[in-house]
């Protein structure tokens, strides 16, 4: 979704991190990052759709001709099983994609788990400001919209500290009411939520 784009984690990366991006789709974002960390960093997406991943790995040659770069890898995983070794990650990046999970607690307990000491979540997502009507929650439209999964701000911030993180920080972005606004015709979706930037450390 257009509400959530993460340019300012990838404008935050520096050479020789490792960098994972959570349901990393086409790989668009991973691209970037590969770009930023360079030959000494790596940047790996994670996808649960063979699909996502065909068309994401498909791409890999092209960018290796066009960056002289060969620091990209996709792999197969859901978000709350991430087929990552423990503490190998510097920066994990992430567009719209937890509030998709069912259980968001143990996607916190995966990012802490293969973060590094020091390393850090750099995620954008969209969160509930306000209780989220059922009718709203129920709509098929918002599943897809990524609203209907929607967590409260103090929600996740809870599950942040809980699961281990330090310096927290979640920040609503401006101007993204009226993408979100646009997302279904029905309802003043905008009312309920926002898009966020959110940061965490590994201490």
């Amino acid at each position: 979704g257009l509400s959530c784009g993460n340019p300012t984690a990838l404008a935050a990366l520096k050479p020789g991190e490792v960098v994972l991006d959570l349901g990393s789709g086409g790989g668009f974002d991973v691209f970037i990052a590969a770009e930023k960390v360079g030959p000494t960093g790596k940047s790996i997406g994670v996808d649960m759709t063979h699909e996502m991943l065909t068309k994401a790995r498909k791409n890999i040659g092209e960018f290796s001709n066009r960056t002289g770069l060969n620091n990209v890898e996709f792999r197969l995983g859901e978000i709350e099983h991430l087929p990552i070794a423990d503490a190998t990650v510097d920066v994990i990046i992430s567009n719209c994609v937890i509030n998709l999970s069912t259980d968001k607690e143990q996607v916190m307990r995966e990012t802490y788990r293969v973060l590094k000491k020091g390393g850090r979540l750099a995620i954008s997502d969209v969160l509930a400001i306000s209780e989220i009507p059922d009718e709203i929650r129920s709509d098929s439209q918002m599943l897809c919209g990524c609203v209907a999964g929607a967590e409260k701000v103090d929600t996740i911030r809870e599950l942040l500290k809980n699961n281990g993180f330090s310096d927290i920080s979640l920040t609503r972005k401006q101007n993204t009411d009226e993408i979100i606004s646009s997302w279904t015709d029905k309802k003043r979706i905008e009312e309920y939520v926002a898009s966020f930037y959110i940061e965490a450390k590994k201490a």
